[in-house]
Order: structure tokens, then C-alpha cells, then sequence
């Protein structure tokens, strides 16, 4: 289980929403009056412009230096850091066999981003996006008990951790319904897959403190991170779809299909 207290016209608000697919504080913005113009510096992209992709992408890019301190009006919260409330991953499966929980998580880098590919099909309603992130740094408090391969594993403590070459690609299937005589988008479906160059990451006082076997734990994580991954993937890759579509519904609920992506 993942949780927290956590591209545009249709393509922008879309994609960097599922950017913070790990972003819980983007549901701090639900109490906020309904939003009926979008703001004035989001480049409007039309479907049928025959470079919408070209169009969107470069609508995406000009974002990125409002990212640092966040863009209310499209539901994304302050990037540098992302700050996540709280992080829970309890896995029961396969070699992993563990509950943990991430607090006061700071994420660093998530505004440093390059789009590998953007498509927008508007008659299948379909979204899909590649980005890449070329390094993210995370810095939490954490609890963790339970095994890894059969290990023993437990511990609570500062989490250091350093993610390069992040590569995410999202996509969303939509579909129009009516509601006050407008169109306005819902979500049928959301896939997420990820992949990751190279993980490092150090977690302190594990083993109440044993820096012996805390030492050796934080190596065998470092040394075996692609097959952790690998058991950790299927719980991940659900939690981002559904975190992405409960901030993708607080956009849809504000904006007309017209207003996103108008004619």
C-alpha cells in the first residue's frame, strides 16, 4: 500500500500530474474553489492542430520554471523539494516480506526533467508520455521491519537515498461524459511503468544501531537494488496509477474537455 497526506491544457495538466504520482500534497488544493479559466500563461494547444504533440511538448517545457514553487491553477504543488507527509509500503509476497513507512520524505530534482516522448491520440482518447528524471535525491525518516531474501530487517531512522536516470512512462485512457452541457473528461484507465538506472541508499541506526549489520544491510540493498526492484514493482506501479487518477478527477472536475484542449 502507498499513501500520503499526497501536461496545460489536456495534455500538460495530464502529465505532470502524473509526474508527482508520488505527490500526496497535490490533495491540498481539494478544497479550493472551482476553477473555470485557465491561467494565462499555459500555451493552448488545439486537437486539430496536425503538430499537437510538437505543441504540447513545448508547452511542457515552458512550465518548468514555475515548477520550483508550484502552479495551483493546474493542481501541482511546490517541486523543490516535493514534500511528501507520509509514505506507507507493506509488501507479503515473493523474496520481500516487509512494512515500512517514510515521513517528513523531500524529494529533490523532480522540476530537472526531459520528455523522451509525448502522444496524444484524441479519437481513442489515449495519453501516453515517456520523461526522464536524470537524478532524484530523497531524504526521510523511516520504519521498517520484517526480510529481504530471507534476511532480517529492521530498523528506524534517517533515509538518504539517490535515484539517476528515472525514466516513467504514463498512460491514460479517457473518455467524455456530459455534465451542465459540457464535456468534461473521466478517467477509465491508468498505466505506469518506471524504470531506474541506479539506486544508492543509506539508512541509518538499522539494527538499533548495530553499524556492523547496518553497514552489511545497506550494501546488500545497493549490490541487489534490480531484483528488489523487480519484487517491489507490481505494488508500485499500482500506487502511482492510483494516486495519478485521484489528481487527474480534481483536474477534470475543474476544467471542460473545451478549456484543455479546445478545437
Amino acid at each position: 500500500m502507498f499513501y500520503g497526506g499526497k501536461s496545460y491544457q489536456l495534455m500538460l495538466a495530464i502529465f505532470f500530474v502524473s509526474l508527482w504520482s508520488q505527490t500526496p500534497c497535490v490533495s491540498g488544493y481539494s478544497k479550493r474553489e472551482r476553477i473555470n479559466k485557465l491561467p494565462s500563461f499555459l500555451k493552448i494547444c488545439r486537437r486539430s492542430d496536425p503538430q499537437l504533440n510538437k505543441c504540447a511538448r513545448n508547452a511542457l517545457y515552458s512550465l518548468k520554471d514555475r515548477l520550483e514553487y508550484g502552479i495551483p491553477e493546474l493542481y501541482i504543488p511546490a517541486m523543490e523539494p516535493l514534500t511528501i507527509p507520509e509514505i506507507k509500503m507493506n509488501q507479503d509476497t515473493g523474496a520481500v516480506y516487509i512494512k515500512s513507512t517514510y515521513r517528513n520524505v523531500e524529494i529533490y530534482g523532480m522540476s530537472r526533467f526531459a520528455v523522451k516522448s509525448l502522444h496524444i491520440d484524441t479519437n481513442k482518447m489515449k495519453f501516453t508520455t515517456t520523461m526522464l528524471f536524470p537524478n532524484l535525491t530523497m531524504h526521510a525518516d523511516y520504519e521498517i521491519d520484517g526480510k529481504i531474501m530471507m534476511m532480517p530487517m529492521t530498523g528506524s531512522g534517517k533515509c538518504n537515498a539517490n535515484f539517476t536516470d528515472v525514466t516513467m512512462t504514463t498512460v491514460i485512457l479517457g473518455e467524455r461524459q456530459k455534465k451542465n452541457g459540457k464535456s468534461y473528461l473521466n478517467v477509465k484507465d491508468i498505466n505506469v511503468n518506471y524504470d531506474v538506472g541506479k539506486v544508492q541508499i543509506h539508512l541509518n541506526n538499522l539494527f538499533n544501531g548495530d553499524n556492523a549489520l547496518g553497514d552489511r544491510m545497506n550494501a546488500f540493498l545497493n549490490e541487489n537494488w534490480d531484483s528488489l526492484s523487480e519484487e517491489l514493482r507490481p505494488l508500485l506501479e499500482k500506487a502511482f496509477s492510483s494516486v495519478i487518477r485521484s489528481s487527474t478527477d480534481k483536474l477534470f472536475k475543474a476544467y471542460s474537455y473545451d478549456d484543455l484542449l479546445p478545437k
